[in-house]
């Protein structure tokens, strides 16, 4: 009979321990942009995946130096040095853009919740005008080709809200998995302020961008290797042809050594210009926010004054939704510039998030 009891309190311990583990499961969670990038690199399947590419990598190159293997052969060590160098280059690439893609989600996701409440309050707008339109036939004011017409208008809206809201859903799905939380957990944004973006300097930019380059220095590596096996097979009296050839590989290297810098200063300019013109639409996005939600406050008031209609109500809300996408995509617009010019200066990790 005791056992019984006991059996009987264990099973209903248990009951409530799997019940109260379901309810913590199910809690929201409330992330930030900095929570999100974590979550990613725990959890993002590729970035995982990569990462032990790289740990083999390194750690058959560990293999071969103790086995005294790289020693034998200076070519041999270059060839596998430049390996190394493009896995590196190849996991540091992934991570930079598993940062950079969680950043832009954080904001897609802030912009279409800005979306939804605007097609929202059009979908309500059309609905009042709408409505004053059946009236206005109703009294002989007005041709029901009129209503026809509003009707569609009316039905557009509504349907563009609704979109909107399943556009959300699906992406709110490919976050979760981007970040590995289970797709029935409510996810919500922590407020971001407008980030205080620092003035970077081109010079710097592109000096330490040469400076850090693994693409960079796997090509340089790839012209030493060329001039190492000219001048070895010079040194054993390799037939001319076969040296001509090795003198045209090593000028392919230097150039293909040119046109990387040549990209790698393009890129850096690209992003450098684009960093600066996003900083300086955030000023301009954040005046004519400041002018809209001013107007908005006006019309607010002489609504209940009995001096304006709900329909203009609306509009105003609108204009200051519409201000706000403005600001929040020039705000985007720097920070995808800001972090591609960290990554490509190789500065990029969860430090120089704003």
């Amino acid at each position: 009979m005791k056992k019984q009891y006991l059996l009987i309190v264990l099973l209903v311990m248990l009951s409530l321990n799997t019940a109260v583990s379901q309810v913590i499961a199910q809690e929201p969670i409330s992330l930030s942009i900095s929570q999100m990038i974590a979550l990613a690199v725990s959890s993002n399947l590729d970035y995982k995946k990569v990462n032990y590419q790289l740990e083999n990598a390194q750690l058959e190159d560990q293999q071969l130096q103790a086995n005294n293997l790289l020693s034998a052969s200076t070519l041999s060590t270059l060839q596998k040095e430049i390996t190394l160098l493009q896995q590196q280059d190849q996991f540091k690439a992934n991570k930079d853009q598993l940062f950079i893609k969680v950043v832009d989600q954080y904001f897609e996701l802030v912009l279409s919740q800005k979306n939804i409440a605007s097609k929202k309050r059009s979908s309500e707008l059309e609905k009042i005008v709408l409505d004053q339109t059946e009236q206005q036939v109703a009294g002989g004011y007005s041709v029901d080709l009129a209503l026809l017409q509003q009707g569609n208008e009316y039905y557009d809206a509504l349907f563009a809200f609704q979109e909107s809201e399943l556009d959300y859903q699906q992406f709110l799905i490919e976050v979760k998995d981007t970040l590995g939380i289970d797709h029935g957990r409510e996810l919500e944004l922590q407020k971001m302020d407008i980030p205080d973006f620092p003035d970077i300097d081109l010079a710097v930019a592109l000096e330490k961008t040469s400076k850090n380059s693994l693409s960079f220095e796997s090509q340089s590596r790839q012209v030493e290797l060329a001039e190492k096996t000219l001048a070895k097979a010079q040194a054993q009296d390799t037939p001319k042809i076969e040296i001509l050839k090795l003198k045209n590989d090593l000028g392919i290297a230097r150039l293909e050594q040119s046109l990387a810098q040549q990209d790698l200063d393009y890129q850096v300019e690209t992003q450098w210009l684009a960093f600066n013109q996003a900083k300086n639409d955030i000023i301009s996005a954040q005046k004519s926010l400041q002018q809209m939600q001013e107007n908005e406050t006006i019309i607010q008031q002489q609504v209940e004054a009995g001096l304006r209609n709900n329909e203009e109500a609306l509009s105003a809300s609108i204009g200051t939704l519409d201000a706000q996408v403005r600001l929040i995509t020039s705000v985007r617009q720097a920070y995808q510039a800001y972090l591609e010019l960290q990554s490509l200066m190789g500065n990029l990790d969860k430090g120089v998030l704003l």
